[in-house]
């Protein structure tokens, strides 16, 4: 399944099971380590479906972001880390903010990085 597929599937579907990874290149990966100090180039950069469905419901006037999450992720204008209190488990979780300047707007990216899986998921993408 393409990228593409995977966004159109995402958006019709009411499941909460599938997965679509992206690469993350070394070079952003040391760009990364670079401007947060995580050494994230081990990690694979995952997609739920129900976080496209997110963005669909909570910022639709950005969807047509969607399709530049590789380039956001892998050609961003900055990065940084954030840190946030999980609300259901009182613990602190650890996320990345990507942002990417486009000719409409600077758009923000949210990653959570998940530490013992060694995963980067996406949150949720909105323009600025």
């Amino acid at each position: 399944m393409t990228f593409e597929e995977f966004i159109n599937f995402a958006l019709s579907s009411n499941t909460t099971t599938e997965i679509f990874e992206l690469e993350i290149k070394e070079e952003a990966c040391k760009s990364i380590k670079k401007h947060t100090k995580l050494n994230i180039c081990t990690y694979k950069f995952i997609i739920q479906e129900e976080y496209i469905r997110h963005i669909k419901n909570k910022h639709e006037e950005d969807l047509h972001y969607l399709s530049k999450i590789p380039e956001i992720l892998n050609s961003f204008s900055s990065v940084e880390k954030s840190l946030t209190r999980n609300t259901q488990t009182g613990q602190t979780d650890v996320s990345l903010v990507f942002r990417k300047k486009f000719d409409d707007g600077v758009v923000r990216m949210v990653a959570l990085r998940v530490i013992k899986t060694k995963i980067l998921s996406l949150k949720t993408l909105f323009r600025q």
